[in-house]
Parts: structure tokens; C-alpha cells; sequence
């Protein structure tokens, strides 16, 4: 076993699909998080495992973005510091009485030593004997919170492109997320893994539980897992009203929406292409404006 793994109990589970999701780059509308936490609250979803992160991350150096910083958390009780703990990697299962059970994992990504902390993941997927890995992911896009959320698929192999044909597949060359490290790791050592990601609004900073809907709503119809996700999605709906209520107090903002859902709309056609009457800044702008009046948009 992986020595970066530490176990608190070695539940007996059936084929479990590996559900995971980490803060960092790709986690734009908290969509990745959001999925898994929701999970665990939903499912009761118990604790079994955790990766000795120490060696993974950058608890504070001068200079760095917060976000590539994490300090540990401390407690303090009259003067006597009672605990210290750093960001946690944890790792939940749940039981589903049929066929597959689920593991959750969420954390931090890395900021060190990448195909250590992948290593350690797949390691407990193949202790498990997991038939496939998803990894989660929200990016910030020129999208409207009024259609239904558009994700894509990155996969560690050609042979899956026939079960997610329904999906977009990433054409892409640059700096790379965690995810994409981990399906490359994933299928050297022959397990199936695929990174779907959900297109977010960029006007929604916060969780957007309307994303984290759609997004699982597709990952389950790909699984035998039989999962109720209807609180899940009235939040979304309650999301969607709000932002529709901001909208319609603001008749720049509205404008800027509706050249936004015809480019939108063009590209569920054809190819995605900027719209020259589209301008994202005008709509942030205004949306940004609408906070300062002290108008919450979500």
C-alpha cells in the first residue's frame, strides 16, 4: 500500500466508481468541491482514509498567491494551542446495496510533488478495484446561468470516446490541471478515468449549485448509481431566480445577458466563436456595479 496513505478503516465496498474533487485550478464556481460535499452530506458518506499531505503543499511563502498557499489551522483555547491540523485529502465511501458503491475523494490540489499525491489516489482505486475514475472541474466562461450547463470530457483513453460521445472533447495545449496528470497516471496503469468539466458563468464567483446539478446529472447517467438529486437542483432553481430577479433591475446587465445566451445559443450548432456585440467586461462591469449598490446577485 501507498505509504502516503493513511487509513482510519478498510470498509468492504462493491466495484466502487471514484468520485473526485479539489480546490484549485479547477474548481471555478467551488463546482468540484460543491459536487463532493454535497455528496457526503446527502449519502452520509463515512471517512475511511486520508493522504498525509505534508509533503504536498506550500504552507506560506512570500509572494505567492493565497490560493498557492496553504496555512495550516490552528486552535487556540486560553493561551494553549490545542491542535494544529493542515489541509486535509480525504477519501469517503458509501454503500448503495446494488451492484457499485462510491468513494469520494476531495482535498487541495498539490502543490508539490504531483505524481506522488497521484500515485496515492490511484493506489486506493486499485485497492478497491474501481471500474472508473471521474474527476470533477469547473472552469469560468462566457456562459449563461439561463441554459443548461455545458461541460467537456477529457479521457485517458481513445476506447472511451464511444461512451461519452455525447460530450465536447477538450482540444487543448498549455499548462495543465492536476485532473489531467491524474488521467495520464490513470491509464498507465490501466484504470479508466475521465475529467468532465462544467462551463460556469463568470458573474458567479460563489458555489454554483445549478453547475454541480447538471454536472452530476450527466456523471450518473453514465454509472448504475441511483442517487437523488433533487435538493440539489432546487438550489440550483433558487440560484437562477435570484440572478434572473438582479438581472432584470439592471437593463445594461439584461442587455449584455441576452447577447450572451445568442452566442450561447449559435454555439450548441457550430463552433464557438466571439460574438463582436458581446462585451464580457461591460456585463462584469455592471454586475460588480450591482454588488457596490449592495445588491446581492447569489
Amino acid at each position: 500500500m501507498n505509504e502516503n496513505i493513511i487509513f482510519q478503516d478498510k470498509p468492504e465496498l462493491a466495484n466502487p466508481y471514484l468520485l473526485i474533487g479539489l480546490n484549485g485550478w479547477l474548481n471555478a464556481g467551488e463546482v468540484a468541491t460543491g459536487c463532493i460535499d454535497f455528496l457526503r452530506r446527502k449519502l452520509n458518506a463515512q471517512k475511511f482514509a486520508h493522504i498525509d499531505s505534508r509533503d504536498f503543499h506550500i504552507w506560506q511563502v512570500p509572494g505567492f498567491d493565497l490560493s498557492q498557499t496553504l496555512r495550516p489551522n490552528a486552535v487556540i483555547e486560553e493561551g494553549v494551542v490545542k491542535s494544529l491540523t493542515g489541509p486535509a485529502s480525504e477519501f469517503f465511501y458509501w454503500k448503495s446495496g446494488a451492484a457499485n458503491d462510491l468513494i469520494l475523494f476531495t482535498g487541495f490540489e498539490p502543490n508539490l510533488r504531483w505524481p506522488e499525491y497521484a500515485s496515492a489516489i490511484l493506489s486506493v482505486a486499485k485497492q478497491y478495484r474501481v471500474p472508473r475514475i471521474y474527476s470533477l472541474g469547473g472552469v469560468f466562461d462566457q456562459v449563461p446561468h439561463t441554459r443548461e450547463t455545458r461541460v467537456f470530457a477529457v479521457l485517458s483513453s481513445p476506447e472511451l470516446k464511444g461512451e461519452f460521445k455525447s460530450f465536447p472533447f477538450l482540444n487543448y495545449a498549455g499548462p495543465c490541471s492536476f485532473s489531467t496528470m491524474l488521467l495520464n497516471q490513470a491509464a498507465s496503469v490501466g484504470i479508466e478515468a475521465a475529467g468532465i468539466t462544467a462551463r460556469v458563468p463568470l458573474y458567479i464567483q460563489l458555489f454554483n449549485a445549478k453547475a454541480c446539478y447538471d454536472l452530476l446529472k450527466k456523471i450518473f447517467a453514465l454509472t448504475p448509481l441511483k442517487i437523488d438529486l433533487s435538493d440539489l437542483k432546487k438550489s440550483g432553481d433558487n440560484l437562477v431566480e435570484t440572478m434572473d430577479k438582479s438581472f432584470s433591475q439592471n437593463e445594461t446587465a439584461l442587455k449584455q445577458l441576452r447577447k450572451l445566451e445568442e452566442v450561447f445559443d449559435a454555439a450548441v450548432l457550430q463552433e464557438y466563436g466571439q460574438d463582436p456585440g458581446l462585451n464580457i467586461d461591460e456585463l462584469m462591469q455592471e454586475m460588480l456595479s450591482m454588488k457596490m449598490d449592495g445588491k446581492k446577485l447569489h
